[in-house]
C-alpha cells in the first residue's frame, strides 16, 4: 500500500520527493568523487541513498594521451551528471570535452551534429544505451565484453576488452587505407 520510487534526483523532484540537507551534501560529495546517485523514496520522503561507481581502466588514460597525440579531439559523451562525467575526466588526467546528462536516444543526435559540423567521429561503446551513437558514427567500435546490441551496432568489434586495442584498431585502419591508396 506504499508508492516507492527508485531514480535520480531529477527522477525525484519530478514526483516532489523531500530529503535533508545533509542528504544534500552527501550527494554533491560522491558526485565529486564521480559517483552516480541513486534515491529511494517511499511515500513522498527518501529513506536511502546508494551510489554507483565505474572503474576506470588503469590503461584509459595512456590510450587518450596517444589518441590525442595522433591529433584527435576525446570527448566523453555520457548520461551522468556533469559534476560525475568532470570527476571522471580530472581522473583521466587528459583534457577532453565532456557531454554529460545525454539520455541514451540523445548520443546518437549528439554524433549527428558533430558530423554536421564537420567532425568524423569514431564511437566507443559497450552498452545497450551506447549502440544508437554506435550505429549514427561513422566508425562504431563496441567492446567485446559489451551487450550483445552494442555488438551488432558497431562496425568494429574488439575482442578483448583491453582499451589499447582501440589504438591498434585505429593504426590497422589508417595502414589498411594507406595500402588501398
Amino acid at each position: 500500500g506504499m508508492d516507492a520510487l527508485l531514480g535520480t534526483a531529477d527522477w525525484m523532484r519530478q514526483h516532489q520527493v523531500r530529503w535533508s540537507v545533509a542528504a544534500t551534501e552527501f550527494v554533491s560529495e560522491r558526485e565529486m568523487e564521480a559517483e552516480s546517485v541513486v534515491f529511494l523514496a517511499v511515500d513522498g520522503e527518501c529513506v536511502g541513498i546508494m551510489t554507483l561507481a565505474d572503474q576506470l581502466r588503469s590503461t584509459a588514460p595512456a590510450l587518450l594521451q596517444c589518441l590525442q597525440k595522433q591529433g584527435m579531439k576525446i570527448s566523453l559523451l555520457t548520461g551522468d551528471r556533469s559534476k560525475v562525467a568532470e570527476a571522471t575526466a580530472r581522473e583521466l588526467g587528459v583534457e577532453i570535452e565532456i557531454i554529460a546528462e545525454v539520455l541514451p536516444d540523445e548520443k546518437a543526435a549528439v554524433i549527428s551534429e558533430l558530423q554536421t559540423n564537420g567532425e568524423q567521429v569514431a564511437m566507443v561503446g559497450d552498452g545497450i544505451n551506447d549502440a544508437p551513437a554506435l550505429i549514427m558514427a561513422d566508425v562504431g567500435v563496441a567492446m567485446g565484453s559489451g551487450t550483445d546490441v552494442s555488438v551488432e551496432s558497431a562496425d568494429i568489434v574488439l575482442l578483448s576488452s583491453e582499451l589499447e586495442q582501440v589504438e591498434l584498431a585505429n593504426r590497422l585502419s589508417q595502414r589498411t587505407l594507406q595500402t588501398i591508396r
